[in-house]
């Protein structure tokens, strides 16, 4: 009998170690630092392992943005993580910066996180005045490997002046630090949705303003990348300086998986990440959460697929995900 009970307390123990052993782990790619990508992402990792906790454990990873960010998950070193949509549709293809890589279909969108739009920003009293009167100027383009450098490299070359600057590449929090230090003449990268914390804080003490593009420069940004939208950003109250609106670029960023990522853990993230709830404590912490949505209606053009597990969460949540987007492996 003493024999039976200390199988049975053996078997036991094995049945709890198994379950232990069965919580799913994933790795969640952020952003770099400086940007909105970063705390907004991290808020979410947060956010999903105090609410899942037992069943999943997710992993946070800051990331060099965009592009990083894309081809992590198109690998599986991330299994999850925020991209452009720009990058999203040159993944998906093996087109420009993921040629070498080739296409790869191991990845879905599951949710629409937010449009951005590209800002280009000067200090109030620097002579610059428009994009033909950045030739010549030292212009900081963000670092590679994010969708912002890739972003800012698109709308120089749709405004013609692409080999008639001098290019740099500091990150978020080191191009503020440059412009205020006048080290560099031009800021560009991508707003959340009109901003971004480092040029917002350098306006403070040394205001800023944006510079905007004409109708025909951005009518030929636009035609040589058909991903992108036009946008006029408002004056931003918090950005001290600006003092008149600009034209600029818009284009969506998307939330992925890789195909790794079980169905129910899809689910799962959003019916936690998502949850009306849940979303007011993130937008508390990171307003980039507050435009969270299933709208799925500009991956129909370019036929980039929806999970089936989102397409299902989305549905429940009254989504009318157009079924022609919603594709298993």
């Amino acid at each position: 009998m003493k024999l039976l009970n200390t199988m049975l307390l053996a078997g036991t123990a094995l049945v709890f170690a198994g379950a232990a052993q069965a919580q799913e782990s994933y790795r969640i790619g952020g952003g770099p630092a400086g940007g909105g990508w970063h705390p907004a992402v991290s808020a979410g990792a947060q956010l999903l392992n105090s609410e899942l906790d037992g069943k999943y454990k997710f992993n946070y990873s800051p990331s060099n943005g965009s592009v990083d960010n894309v081809r992590r998950v198109s690998l599986g070193k991330f299994d999850t993580a925020w991209g452009h949509i720009g990058q999203v549709y040159q993944a998906w293809n093996g087109e420009g910066l993921f040629k070498e890589d080739g296409a790869n279909n191991d990845f879905r969108v599951i949710a629409n996180v937010r449009q951005q739009a590209q800002i280009i920003a000067v200090l109030a009293d620097s002579p610059i005045k428009s994009y033909s009167d950045m030739k010549g100027k030292i212009v900081n383009l963000l670092n590679k490997g994010s969708g912002s450098n890739v972003n800012c490299n698109n709308i120089m070359k749709g405004a013609g002046i692409a080999d008639s600057i001098d290019a740099r590449n500091l990150g978020f929090s080191d191009a503020a630090r440059a412009l205020g230090d006048r080290q560099i003449d031009v800021f560009c990268s991508a707003g959340t949705p009109f901003v971004i914390p480092a040029l917002t804080q350098l306006s403070i003490t040394k205001p800023v303003r944006y510079i905007t593009l004409t109708k025909e420069e951005q009518a030929e940004v636009i035609k040589l990348n058909p991903f992108y939208a036009p946008i006029t950003i408002p004056i931003q109250p918090d950005v001290q300086g600006m003092d008149a609106p600009a034209e600029s670029i818009a284009y969506d960023v998307f939330w992925l998986a890789h195909k790794d990522v079980s169905d129910e853990a899809v689910y799962d993230m959003l019916k936690v990440a998502a949850a009306p709830a849940n979303l007011e404590k993130l937008v508390a912490t990171a307003a980039y959460w507050k435009t969270l949505s299933g709208d799925f209606s500009n991956l129909e053009p370019i036929g980039i697929p929806v999970h089936p597990a989102a397409a299902k969460y989305w549905g429940e949540r009254g989504v009318d995900v157009p079924t022609k987007v919603v594709q298993g492996y």
